[in-house]
């Protein structure tokens, strides 16, 4: 009974009359009473849920902004309904009357000269005064009624929520009058050319009136909207039976809390949140600011065989435009995709492609080498029903792919570059490949899935963040290199080496230098020795047979089958029975690491 007694004193469904303004601003389209206006810098209007709509500013850069005023006014009333997004914020206006260029402004402004109180805000300062009265208070998202009055003897005076805030004074300077057509009235900004002159949150409802308003006129609109009532408000008229049971419901709301703070926490999800395209509209010479007519979704109208329109509107959700093209990508009879595919894993086995610019199957790319094994390497994909494993069975067990590496020099006089296939070229391994196959041989690879990345470099703060290569020996440090996060001024010298690219940079082929810098950092680089070194451990304490207590040639065969797959041969064997007597099996591991069978494919 106490809430009806506070609802019944400004009842929703017939408001109060109030004084009438000179102009109003409840954003709906037939509630704009004499100044319209635009929205700008990403203001919005939203439709409350009870009834009328409001003005969103959402954001720094976000107002309202009307036409000139039609009259001059001096002596006048500035009022807002209101909601802040934060009380952290300070020099927004919610409603402001300014002259043509800004140099002149009357505004009710927040947080400007005290944190978290409202002022009546002006250029310079010049009829501004900071009032000696409590903070702000009310919840972020709770409606307050704000008014500043400007008498004509310079008296000005400021109401919250109907009541005064503060006691009137006398302004320093006088009250300016504000030209009719060059004068306008901003909401959301205190004025133009001003230094953070933005209020976040949403105005209900702004009035702007002629004339000073009484203190009952005031209380008079307060009580004319009607539509939000404070909770101070509510508690402050709720008899001693509804406040304990109020009290008894925060403190279960607590409790409740403090119980689901205590549950174990679940793993966190990152998700984008969905929104529905605009519509497509078709742009004169590709200029955004010339849209001509709604195009409807739909794909490349060159297939032939395929429909270009997929029979959907321009307005068409986003999930049902992802189905239609998803559709269209994976039908049997669209020759691009089987073929790509096909192309691209051609490529990572042989070095290049039957197509050899794999990122452009268009007039400007290359013609494919072999359209027929093309097109029906495609065919078999998608009748395999896309098996990617089934395709790089066919070409691993292919005749092509098994071929020698061996040099043929009449072939070479009329292919050089091996476009028709006549040996297998030898292809060095890419950068990261080379890396996982050391920690590999070495038994050192670190199978973990998943997770996030490792680091290999430490850095250092000192007003910017600087980034500095390592090299950890530990297992994490040893994962699969697709795992490495990457920092452009912190790359890994060795991967650098071979042509690794920056991952921020879509390389669909990848060039293949020769330098001395790469031998250097085989040599060199602590990591390639230290895994040499594992390798050595490694090749000794699996060795199938021998005195534990030497270093017996069958080691060494065991870090030759690790590393290259095979044994020694006789002549192999002897420079590594050589090397291992005069600088330990460690060394002949660094060579293998070296060796041109070790990181290229033949």
């Amino acid at each position: 009974e106490g809430a009806k007694q506070v609802l019944a004193l400004r009842p929703v469904g017939s408001p109060i009359p109030g004084p009438t303004p000179y102009a109003t601003w409840n954003f709906s389209s037939d509630e704009v009473r004499l100044l319209p206006g635009e929205l700008l810098g990403g203001a919005t209007i939203r439709r409350l849920e009870l009834a009328g709509s409001a003005l969103q500013l959402p954001k720094q850069g976000a107002f309202f902004q009307t036409t000139a005023l039609t009259k001059d006014i001096r002596e006048k009333t500035l009022e807002a309904w209101l909601t802040l997004s934060t009380l952290e914020q300070s020099g927004g206006a919610a409603i402001a009357i300014e002259s043509g260029n800004g140099n002149v402004f009357d505004a009710i402004v927040f947080g400007e000269q005290k944190p978290r109180q409202w002022t009546a805000g002006s250029e310079g300062f010049a009829r501004t005064q900071a009032l000696d009265v409590p903070d702000e208070v009310s919840e972020p998202n709770m409606p307050i009624h704000i008014a500043i009055v400007y008498s004509a003897d310079n008296t000005i005076a400021i109401f919250r929520n109907g009541a005064p805030l503060g006691a009137p004074y006398q302004a320093k300077n006088p009250i300016p009058t504000f030209v009719a057509g060059d004068a306008r009235v901003l909401i959301g900004k205190r004025h133009t050319g001003g230094g953070k002159p933005w209020l976040t949150g949403e105005i209900r409802h702004a009035s702007l009136y002629d004339r000073a308003l009484t203190q009952e006129e005031i209380a008079a609109s307060f009580r004319s909207q009607g539509s939000s009532v404070s909770q101070l408000e509510i508690l402050a008229n709720l008899n001693p039976e509804s406040l304990a049971a109020h009290a008894a419901a925060v403190a279960e709301a607590k409790q409740a809390k403090a119980a689901l703070d205590a549950l174990e926490k679940l793993p966190v999800s990152y998700v984008g949140v969905r929104v529905q395209p605009p519509v497509t509209r078709r742009l004169t010479r590709g200029d955004v600011n010339s849209p001509e007519e709604e195009v409807a979704p739909g794909a490349l109208s060159a297939f032939a065989e395929l429909e270009s329109h997929f029979g959907l509107l321009p307005d068409a959700l986003e999930k049902d435009r992802r189905v239609k093209f998803a559709d269209w990508l994976a039908d049997d009879r669209n020759p691009l995709p089987a073929r790509v595919m096909v192309n691209r894993v051609w490529h990572l086995h042989f070095g290049q492609g039957l197509v050899a610019t794999p990122n452009d199957f268009g007039a400007s790319g290359e013609r494919p080498s072999h359209p027929e094994l093309l097109d029906w390497l495609a065919l078999q994909f998608i009748e395999s029903r896309w098996s990617v494993k089934a395709l790089h069975k066919w070409i691993v067990q292919s005749a092509t792919y098994r071929q020698r590496s061996d040099f043929n020099a009449l072939a070479a006089a009329v292919d050089a570059d091996n476009r028709l296939l006549w040996r297998f070229a030898p292809r060095r391994l890419e950068a990261e490949a080379i890396r996982d196959a050391m920690l590999s041989a070495s038994g050192q690879l670190n199978l973990t899935l998943g997770g996030p990345s490792f680091r290999p470099f430490s850095t250092t703060e000192f007003n910017a963040t600087f980034y500095t290569p390592v090299d950890r020996d530990e297992p994490n440090f040893y994962r699969r290199t697709v795992y490495r996060m990457n920092v452009n001024s912190g790359k890994d010298p060795l991967l650098d080496a071979f042509d690794c690219p920056d991952p921020s940079v879509k390389t669909p082929k990848r060039s293949m230098t020769t330098t001395p810098i790469q031998a250097l950092g085989m040599m060199n680089n602590s990591f390639v020795q230290r895994l040499a070194s594992k390798l050595a451990q490694r090749s000794m304490e699996d060795r199938s047979f021998g005195d534990s207590t030497s270093e017996p040639p069958d080691a060494i065969g065991k870090a030759y089958e690790l590393a290259l797959g095979r044994r020694p041969s006789p002549e192999e064997r002897k420079r590594a029975d050589r090397a291992v007597a005069e600088r330990g099996l460690a060394s002949v591991c660094w060579a293998l690491f070296n060796s041109t069978e070790f990181i290229y494919v033949r």
